[in-house]
């Protein structure tokens, strides 16, 4: 099984390979990197930032490359994080599903906890990189990390920072990758199941209107604790300010920092690019394995 099966063959199927995720993932990534790169500054900024201004600013800082900054750490995030949610909540899908019946909320539930934690978890070190990478043009010359590469990233973390640099802001981490399950995977079985069910057929169609539906539900669910893991992500380790050293700030520390300065409207910072953003990734990355889940069962049988 799978996420969003449909049907029960007459004989029990293995779960679809677990890089089937991964791959669809990363390929979407390689088409939506700018505007997530844009999401990114918006939500790490402080001030009234508005899309196009943000936009100019990176053009004009870096050049029209500038916008795939940090397309490595994307990449190794989509192979890491998204790979891991749909290896588990197909597993665990699998095993619940084993009669036929639909899968009750309960089960839903457990698969969506399961894959979040494990998907935040395993992700965490490339969420981290793709946050800074993203945001390092934001930064004033002399405060900015300068990671090449997410490989170069990661040694400079572990050895500037320590191994515990890793495990940044792995609270909201996991809280929105549950949030994304739940949002993105769940709602996009339900309404792909709900569509089949009215009479259209398992087509690319729908899978088009279901993942689209679903990047709405996921981007409202997932923008508070989204901008939440930026600014945590994005913080300054110990930056001298001349008189003292900040350290980074903890998750509650930076909610009421964001809603006593801000109010509630900037955890929804971002969320036109965000839709913008997620709603092709998520077409482009569930037609994607769609097709993988279908070319490999064709196979199997």
């Amino acid at each position: 099984m799978t996420v969003a099966s449909t049907r029960l063959s007459t004989h029990k199927q293995p779960p679809v390979p677990f890089w089937c995720g991964g791959v669809s993932a990363m390929t979407a990534a390689c088409f939506t990197h700018p505007i997530d790169l844009i999401k990114v500054h918006l939500q790490t900024s402080t001030g009234r930032a508005r899309v196009w201004a943000t936009v100019r600013g990176i053009v004009n800082e870096a050049g029209v490359l500038g916008l795939y900054n940090g397309l490595s750490a994307a990449l190794l995030r989509q192979g890491t994080y998204t790979m891991a949610r749909f290896a588990v909540y197909d597993t665990v899908k699998a095993r619940l599903h084993t009669d036929g019946t639909p899968l009750k909320s309960t089960d839903l539930a457990a698969a969506t906890l399961l894959s979040g934690i494990v998907g935040g978890a395993v992700g965490n070190p490339a969420e981290i990189l793709n946050v800074r990478m993203q945001n390092d043009q934001a930064l004033p010359p002399s405060m900015r990390r300068n990671y090449r590469n997410a490989v170069h990233g990661l040694y400079l973390m572990v050895r500037t920072e320590g191994m515990r640099s890793l495990c940044i802001g792995l609270g909201p981490s996991l809280v929105r990758a549950t949030l994304a399950t739940a949002s993105q995977f769940v709602s996009y079985d339900m309404l792909k199941a709900r569509m089949l069910r009215y009479g259209y057929e398992d087509s690319v169609g729908v899978h088009f209107a279901a993942s689209f539906a679903a990047g709405l539900v996921a981007t409202t669910v997932c923008s508070p604790a989204d901008v939440v893991k930026s600014r945590v992500m994005a913080a300054i380790k110990l930056q001298d300010t001349g008189t003292h050293l900040v350290r980074v700030p903890r998750v509650w520390e930076t909610v009421w920092t964001v809603y006593h300065a801000e109010g509630v409207r900037a955890f929804f910072k971002g969320w036109v690019p965000s839709y913008v953003r997620l709603c092709p990734q998520l077409v482009i990355t569930f037609i994607i394995y769609e097709k993988l889940r279908k070319s490999y069962y064709a196979h199997y049988q």
